[in-house]
């Protein structure tokens, strides 16, 4: 963990996306050191529509202090790093039922914030959280969200990154759910040079239920680093994680992906899965799936597809004209469009569609 000696220094390394049961060094996929952090560069970014927004009061500070001891997904170096950061965005599902947050990085620099999410017993909370910067902004962009979600609660949350190629994303997530609970979340990573991120729920309460999808595209060096955990406490509890994703050229992706099962999880479930299409030269494609199992009545279930486009696909769009290099950015932005159909929301759906168009080469032959 990061120490306070560490954070008054100038650099620091932050070890993160740590596996909860590690593998042979050998492999380099046990963690990840981000090198060379300044510290002391942060500051503290403020949402582009931040005035708008329905945050919660500080009145039930008990809740929301509660909410820092949920685990998330990157570890404690992120956490440490962060908690400098004491006026977080905190979204209710007691002020509202859905809310957007933008986030716009539109000058170079280091910026970090601290989100909270909460739903109270029964009800429903839906946030998207878009990432932007101008095109010629560099540095980092830390965010931590952690997110609660009550009995019989719903909450789902939307992540978009649309940042610019000198920009670099820390992304770390933290949720817990109680009996019935259910958190979903979608996220799609489209911009960026480096993104780390990394999600950790604790599946607390009996029958409560996680989902997350992954969408990527990753090209012209750019790199990818995940980790996503579902700790199975709860009696018939459920999870579902499924990542999907194109690798262009000299592209580096690292997914862990765990389901563990805690003693005293029985008649619990858990389903992950990753589909990676490989279109370019000089990709580094690195995948694992990880099943713990502390209890015996428990199902539990991973793969990966991982492949260039099939032959019979380019014959076939060969067929109609359409060659090869025209048929995989064809097929790309497919992946991802219909994970942006999904988003919920209109104008972010639109700004994903344009990112990927542009990115590759939509138009003029197709």
């Amino acid at each position: 963990m990061v120490s306070e000696e560490n954070i008054m220094g100038q650099n620091i390394d932050l070890t993160v996306n740590r596996l909860p049961a590690l593998t042979w060094n050998s492999l380099g996929v046990n963690q990840t050191v981000i090198p060379d952090v300044l510290s002391e560069g942060f500051k503290r970014i403020t949402a582009e529509n931040e005035e708008n927004l329905h945050k919660a009061g500080k009145t039930d500070s008990e809740l929301w202090n509660s909410m820092d001891t949920i685990p998330t997904g990157m570890g404690e170096d992120v956490c440490g790093f962060i908690d400098k950061d004491t006026d977080a965005i905190c979204i209710s599902s007691e002020n509202i039922g859905e809310e957007k947050i933008i986030f716009n990085c539109e000058t170079s620099g280091d910026a970090y914030r601290d989100i909270k999410l909460f739903a109270g017993e029964n009800e429903t909370l839906t946030v998207w959280m878009g990432l932007k910067s101008s095109a010629k902004a560099e540095g980092k962009l830390t965010l931590r969200t952690k997110i609660k979600a009550s009995k019989g609660a719903n909450i789902r949350l939307v992540q978009v990154n649309l940042l610019g190629r000198d920009m670099e994303l820390v992304n770390d997530i933290g949720a817990y759910c109680e009996d019935n609970a259910n958190v979903s979340v979608l996220q799609l990573f489209l911009g960026g040079k480096n993104t780390w991120t990394g999600l950790k729920t604790t599946l607390k309460g009996d029958k409560s239920r996680l989902d997350v999808d992954t969408g990527y595209y990753c090209d012209n060096g750019q790199t990818l680093d995940m980790n996503y955990i579902a700790d199975h406490y709860g009696k018939k509890t459920e999870s579902r994680m499924n990542a999907n994703g194109v690798l262009k050229d000299n592209t580096h992706k690292l997914y862990r992906g765990t389901i563990d099962f805690k003693l005293g999880a029985s008649g619990s479930k858990g389903d992950e899965a990753e589909d990676v299409l490989i279109l370019g030269d000089d990709v580094i494609n690195q995948t694992v799936p990880l099943i713990l199992c502390a209890e015996e009545d428990v199902e539990g279930n991973h793969g990966a597809t991982i492949g260039r486009l099939d032959d019979d696909i380019l014959f076939y769009m060969a067929s109609r004209g359409i060659n090869e290099e025209d048929a995989s950015n064809l097929i790309a932005r497919a992946r991802i469009e219909a994970l942006a159909g999904q988003i919920g929301d209109e104008e972010l759906s639109r700004q994903v569609c344009e990112y990927i168009e542009e990115a590759t080469g939509y138009g003029e032959e197709l």
